[in-house]
């Protein structure tokens, strides 16, 4: 599937404020902003996907607390088309230590 582009920016910008600071970018290669769904239905994936993938990676980057603005663009060839955009509150809680798989 050569043709299929996935291409994704994910910018996240610290609000304080009035203020809003880039702080992260992430380019991804993922499907789920492409996926179809009924239009009654389609902005509140966007909205439940988005959110996930942000806490994910904000965990993996041990994040400090605060206001985000996330921004989803899909890169395509004439240039970044705004997917959507969310404000998430991240607690920025340390992640649970994870248990070794192999005792010792």
């Amino acid at each position: 599937m050569a043709g299929w582009n996935y291409r994704h920016r994910v910018e996240y910008r610290r609000v304080t404020g009035d203020s809003r600071t880039l702080e992260y970018v992430e380019t991804v290669q993922d499907q789920g902003w492409c996926l179809t769904h009924p239009p009654a239905l389609h902005q509140a994936w966007l909205t439940t996907y988005t959110r996930a993938c942000a806490e994910d990676y904000l965990d993996r980057r041990l994040a400090r607390a605060g206001m985000f603005i996330v921004t989803v663009y899909q890169d395509r060839e004439e240039g970044l088309v705004l997917v959507c955009a969310i404000r998430l509150k991240w607690p920025g809680q340390p992640r649970k230590a994870k248990r070794p798989l192999l005792p010792g």
